[in-house]
């Protein structure tokens, strides 16, 4: 009986090797034809660089219309934000000034 599990453990083992091995040797055979693919894509990316530039230009314009016109009425807003900042600066240097 022990003789038996000795040998269907090293019936696993052999047929885990071989199985490996058929791995290693497809994976060898079909190596050429994944460089290819990425040779293939790499081209196709350089292909559409030049279009993707261009629609990326295209959408800044249109979008960016869009944009400013939907920031329009937060410019109000904005104006206030900046007069209080231009306020505080100029009032910590009349400050800075007067105590010296």
């Amino acid at each position: 009986m022990v003789e038996l599990l000795a040998f269907a453990i090293s019936a696993v083992v052999v047929l885990a090797v071989l199985a490996s091995v058929f791995g290693m040797v497809l994976w060898l055979v079909f190596l050429p034809f994944r460089i290819f693919g990425w040779l293939l894509r790499g081209f196709a990316l350089l292909v559409a660089i030049p279009f993707v530039a261009v629609f990326g230009v295209v959408a800044v314009a249109v979008l960016g219309i869009g944009a400013l016109m939907f920031m329009l009425p937060f410019l109000p807003l904005a104006l206030l934000a900046l007069g209080a900042v231009w306020l505080v600066r100029r009032n910590r240097r009349s400050v800075a000034s007067a105590t010296s």
